[in-house]
């Protein structure tokens, strides 16, 4: 970097002196050229016409031809290799015309009495003091012609044996000094302006180029290069208010699914790959049409202008398609996907704020539909949006007051229809009787992370519960993948059940395959933890997501547990029998236990029992009940909610 600069530096003070020498070279030939004349003219008839006439006219004739070619150079802009050409040419030239001229001068000397000696000394004074002035930006080739210029006739004065002469040759030795020293000091003044001068334009470029780096650091994302989320809002600000016409157009909100797993499996720079990819594939299908942003995360934004609402959902369709499809990362393929929430403008908000939180409003529904999906912004959604802000307040506030009760499932032995255990369900006991479903307030309990929270405060009540009931009789409590993950988990359970003083034996928690996926570090962690104190672990939902052995192998699963999608289906569709058939296969040969949710038959619950299926859970054996309902039903059955399978079932 040094090296450069040094180079820049040189090549300034190069083009510095081309400029200075190109201003003021002719106009010393052109003094050279009044000097010759005039000084042959002033000699007529004392000399020789050889040396009044014809050397001048020689003289004038080559400074003539040096000046014309510099005249020539008023407007080249030559380069710094040219410009040395030049100074050399200028050099070589300046020592050959001083040479000539005090030749010149001396054999003019030779032949004139005093007063044309002290008038050749005068011109030739007078000729050196300017062409040096005037070759100040080149100062060897002004040296060369006061020394070759003066030197003759300064030596030939010196030891003429007059006073007077002599006296004039010192003059000229001392002048000639003087003109030595002044070349040196303006040169030296020159180069330090014309470095300085460099160096502030060097220094306004990097000012320039830091001012630059910093508007794209400002403005842009480093990741994908796209411009970022200042860039959008600053960006659709301008677009929004722009008064020479009404702006038309749409707002995109992009979130990538499934991106999250891929990071945290593959780590970030697989992460950080993937969502180049990404990028670069949201470009190509937003096209000149529009401006692809990045706003973060996973997250990128699209504006798209002079488009109408049938446009946008084809461009955000074609998103859609284009992001399902796999992408390649040198020795793996990732298939991730894409939901989009569309805004129009005017139509649907001309204020930017308001456009950017509908499209937010409108992409949540479309991952609230089932991800991989587009929905543009209806007012409806608002509403829905600003319902489920209310529940999140009341959620919170009915959390702290206990309005969460517990409700249990009984979980029964397929083949004595004894029933073995209760699954832990969370309702919403609500002060105004209004009915809010577990599958409305388990998502926002989820994205508020209060999901721990409400699960610890169910399971204290239900420890307090049990604690009645037959001692054989297991608790399960479902954790989600974002509560695997927590630090600490596994010691708060811990906890609640030392306090409470209910077995850890009695206690089973039901993971899905999802949270191994998300985060295999923390889930072995956490669940190993659990098992060391005799917490058993069942993998529910199991077919449903990633199914692998391995996730068998690696957390040494005490149970499996077919969801009930399969469940209901078998009677009509072969392939969820034959997914059914395999897992009790496959548990059958680890040598572990099967539950299937959603029996609702007493046919579907004989058939999985001959599978080889050992325990059931669904409505055939009782919905969610409350403590009480529990009680009656374990009083009145003597623990069982059904007969043995095959055998009618009592009322």
């Amino acid at each position: 970097m040094t090296g450069e600069l040094e180079k820049e530096r040189v090549d300034a003070i190069l083009i510095e002196q081309f400029r200075a020498l190109r201003r003021q070279i002719p106009f010393m030939y052109a003094l050279t050229v009044v000097n010759a004349i005039f000084l042959g003219f002033a000699l007529h008839g004392a000399v020789s016409p050889w040396l009044n006439v014809a050397t001048p006219a020689v003289l004038t004739l080559a400074a003539l031809a040096r000046a014309s070619v510099w005249l020539r150079r008023r407007d080249e802009q030559p380069s710094p290799d040219a410009i040395r050409s030049y100074l050399k040419g200028t050099f070589v030239a300046a020592t050959v015309l001083s040479i000539a001229f005090g030749a010149w001068g001396l054999l003019l000397f030779e032949q004139v009495e005093m007063l044309g000696r002290t008038c050749i000394a005068l011109y030739t004074f007078i000729g050196v003091v300017s062409c040096s002035y005037c070759l100040q930006s080149l100062p060897r080739a002004g040296r060369l012609v006061v020394i070759c210029g003066t030197m003759p006739i300064t030596v030939r004065l010196l030891f003429s044996g007059s006073w007077f002469l002599g006296g004039l040759g010192m003059d000229l030795v001392f002048v000639g000094i003087l003109l030595m020293r002044m070349l040196a000091d303006n040169h030296r003044g020159f180069i330090e302006v014309v470095s300085s001068r460099a160096d502030m334009a060097a220094e306004q470029v990097r000012a320039r180029t830091a001012e630059q780096h910093a508007h794209r650091l400002a403005y842009h994302d480093p990741l994908t290069g796209l411009p970022n989320r200042r860039a959008l809002e600053e960006g659709l600000h301008a677009v929004l208010a722009d008064e020479t016409c009404e702006p038309r157009g749409s707002l995109l909100i992009v979130d990538l699914d499934r991106f999250k797993a891929i990071n945290d499996v593959h780590g970030h720079a697989a992460g950080d790959h993937l969502l180049r990819k990404a990028a670069r594939r949201l470009s190509i299908c937003v096209g000149a049409g529009g401006e692809t942003y990045r706003l973060g995360g996973d997250e990128f934004a699209i504006v798209l202008r002079d488009g109408d609402r049938d446009f946008s959902c084809d461009v955000a369709q074609k998103i859609v398609r284009t992001m399902a499809e796999p992408f390649q990362m040198e020795e793996l393929v990732h298939h991730i996907g894409a939901s989009v929430g569309i805004a129009l403008f005017p139509h649907d908000g001309q204020a930017r704020e308001t456009l950017m939180r509908r499209a937010d409003v409108a992409l949540y529904k479309a991952k609230q539909l089932g991800r991989s999906q587009y929905r543009a912004f209806e007012p409806a959604m608002d509403a829905e949006i600003r319902r489920r802000l209310v529940l999140e307040g009341e959620l919170r506030e009915d959390l702290a007051e206990a309005r969460f009760v517990p409700h249990y499932q009984p979980i029964v032995d397929l083949a004595s229809g004894r029933i073995t255990g209760f699954e832990l369900l969370a309702r919403w006991a609500r002060a105004d009787g209004a009915d809010v479903g577990p599958d409305q307030f388990i998502p926002i309990a989820e994205e508020c992370g209060l999901t721990t929270q409400l699960m610890l405060t169910l399971l204290e009540q239900a420890c307090v519960d049990a604690r009645v009931w037959d001692p054989r009789l297991t608790l399960a409590i479902n954790i989600s993948p974002a509560q695997l993950k927590e630090p600490g988990l596994s010691e708060r359970l811990l906890d609640v059940l030392r306090r409470l003083e209910f077995p850890p034996q009695r206690l089973e928690v039901e993971i899905t395959e999802d949270a191994l996926i998300v985060d295999e570090i923390s889930a072995r962690s956490t669940i190993e933890a659990l098992k060391r104190c005799g917490i058993r672990v069942a993998l529910d939902d199991f077919g449903t997501g990633y199914s692998s052995i391995q996730h068998l192998r690696m957390i040494r699963i005490d149970k499996i547990k077919i969801d009930r999608s399969f469940v209901q289906a078998m009677a009509r569709d072969a392939e969820a029998m034959r997914i059914i058939r395999a897992i009790i296969g496959l548990a059958s040969s680890l040598g572990l236990p099967v539950t299937a949710e959603g029996i609702e038959d007493l046919q579907a619950a004989a058939f999985l029992q001959s599978l080889g299926c050992n325990h059931g859970q669904g409505y055939l054996f009782g919905r969610p009940m409350p403590k009480q309902e529990v009680d009656l039903l374990l009083s009145s059955a003597f623990g069982h909610a059904i007969p043995a399978t095959g055998k009618r079932a009592a009322a």
